[in-house]
C-alpha cells in the first residue's frame, strides 16, 4: 500500500517538475545585424564613434562612455560602480545593446585589480548561443577601441580560475553629468588629528569607510563602517599613501581609517547601524591612489533590510512567466519573495552564468541542489519566476 501511494505522489510531482523546467527562460536567437545605429541606445552610440582611437584601458573607457552618454558617474570598483550610477544586473542571456558585459573574480574588484581574464566590453548585438558584438578597448593590449563579433565571455571566463560574467544595464535619458563631490576633509585640511579617546562620526563620501588592519592602502580591510557611524578614535597613526590614519573602535569593529573621512559632528547613519564585515583583500601595491579615487568607495545601492521584487509580478497568459528584479538576500529570502508572488518556480542565474530552477514548495532535496548553486544574491538581480502551474 506504501509503495503504490508514493507512486501515485510521485507522478503529480514530477508531471510539475517538467512543466516549470520547461519554461526555461528562451535563449536569445541570432539578430541580423542593422542596417544603421538607430536601434541603439545612448551608450552603444557614444561609443561608436571612438572605433580606432586610442582610449587606454576598458574600464575607464567604459566610465567615460556612460558619464558621456547618460550624465551618470560610476564609482571605480569593478561591481559597485556600476550600482552607484543606477545599473542593475541582468542575465548574460538577456543582454541587448548598451549593456556593459563585465568579466571579474569577485573577490577582487577594487580600481586597482589586474589579473587574466579581467575585462569590460559593451554590447551592439546578441547574437545567440552566448556570442555578442561588442565593442571594447584594449582587447589587444594596446588601448585601440575594436568592434568583436562572436564574443563569447562565459567560455573565456573558464580560462582562468574564478572569473565571473555578470551583465549591468544602465538607463536613463543624455542629460548633465553631475560628477560626485568628495566631502571636504574634516581633520586633514586643518593639519590635526582628532586626539585619542575623542568621539567622531564616520563621513564618508558614498555610504561607508573602509577600515584596516594596518594604517596605510596596503592594510587589509576588515569591514566597512557606514557614515553616520559613532566611533571612538583609539589612536593616531603615520601619513601614508596621501591620507592621514587614525584607529577606531565602534565597539563591533576596530582598526585603522582615513581621518579624512571624520567629521566632529553627528551625521544621519545612511546604511543602517553596525559595521559590515568584508573579505580581506591585501592591497599589492602601496602607491598612492589616483585622484579621483576615494578611500571610502560605496557599497551596493540595495539596503540590506530591502527584500522582495520590486513591482509585483505579471505573468504572462501563454508562458506564464514574469520578469522580476529581486533586491537582495539569501536563498531563504528568495523562497519568501517568490512565495509572495505566486511562482512555482524561479530561474536564477548562478556565478557562471547558467540558469539554476528553484522549485517553491518543492521537497528539500531539490532545493537544497539550488542552495548548492546559488548562494545568494548581494545586489539587484533579474529574474524569471514561473506562475503556478495549473
Amino acid at each position: 500500500m506504501t509503495t503504490w501511494c508514493f507512486r501515485l505522489l510521485a507522478v503529480p510531482l514530477l508531471v510539475g517538475v517538467l512543466s516549470i523546467a520547461m519554461m526555461r527562460p528562451e535563449v536569445a536567437s541570432a539578430q541580423t545585424p542593422p542596417a544603421s545605429t538607430q536601434n541603439y541606445g545612448a551608450i552603444a552610440k557614444t561609443a561608436l564613434p571612438m572605433l580606432h582611437q586610442q582610449r587606454g584601458q576598458c574600464f575607464p573607457w567604459v566610465r567615460a562612455v556612460v558619464q558621456s552618454a547618460l550624465g551618470r558617474v560610476m564609482g571605480n570598483d569593478y561591481h559597485h560602480g556600476y550600482l552607484q550610477a543606477g545599473g542593475i544586473e541582468v542575465p548574460l542571456v538577456n543582454a541587448r545593446h548598451g549593456d556593459i558585459i563585465q568579466v571579474t573574480n569577485p573577490a577582487n574588484t577594487a580600481w586597482d585589480a589586474d589579473y587574466p581574464g579581467l575585462h569590460t566590453a559593451i554590447v551592439l548585438d546578441n547574437l545567440g548561443n552566448g556570442k555578442f558584438r561588442v565593442i571594447d578597448s584594449n582587447s589587444e593590449y594596446d588601448g585601440v577601441v575594436r568592434v568583436r563579433d562572436n564574443y563569447n565571455p562565459a567560455e573565456l571566463s573558464t580560462r582562468q580560475p574564478g572569473l565571473v560574467v555578470r551583465v549591468y544595464r544602465i538607463e536613463g535619458a543624455p542629460g548633465v553629468v553631475t560628477p560626485v563631490v568628495p566631502p571636504t576633509p574634516t581633520f586633514a585640511t586643518t593639519g590635526t588629528l582628532p586626539a585619542p579617546g575623542a568621539r567622531v562620526t564616520v563621513a564618508a563620501d558614498g555610504d561607508c569607510l573602509r577600515v584596516r588592519s594596518a594604517p596605510g592602502l596596503g592594510g587589509g580591510v576588515l569591514g566597512c563602517m557606514p557614515t553616520g557611524q559613532q566611533v571612538t578614535v583609539t589612536q593616531s597613526g603615520p601619513s601614508a599613501e596621501g591620507y592621514r590614519w587614525v584607529q577606531i573602535n565602534s565597539g563591533a569593529l576596530s582598526g585603522w581609517a582615513a581621518a579624512d573621512y571624520l567629521s566632529a559632528g553627528v551625521l544621519p547613519i545612511v546604511s543602517g547601524a553596525g559595521s559590515t564585515p568584508i573579505a580581506s583583500t591585501p592591497v599589492l601595491s602601496s602607491a598612492p591612489a589616483p585622484a579621483s579615487v576615494i578611500e571610502a568607495p560605496p557599497p551596493p545601492i540595495v539596503v540590506a533590510s530591502r527584500k522582495g521584487v520590486v513591482v509585483p509580478p505579471v505573468y504572462g497568459r501563454e508562458s506564464q512567466q514574469a520578469s522580476a528584479v529581486f533586491y537582495a538576500g539569501s536563498v531563504d529570502d528568495l523562497i519568501a519573495a517568490a512565495t509572495e508572488a505566486k511562482a512555482s518556480g524561479v530561474w536564477a542565474q548562478d556565478r557562471t552564468g547558467e540558469f539554476q530552477l528553484l522549485i517553491v514548495g518543492g521537497p528539500t532535496f531539490m532545493v537544497d541542489a539550488f542552495r548548492t548553486k546559488v548562494v545568494g544574491f548581494s545586489g539587484p538581480t533579474a529574474l524569471t519566476l514561473i506562475g503556478t502551474v495549473s
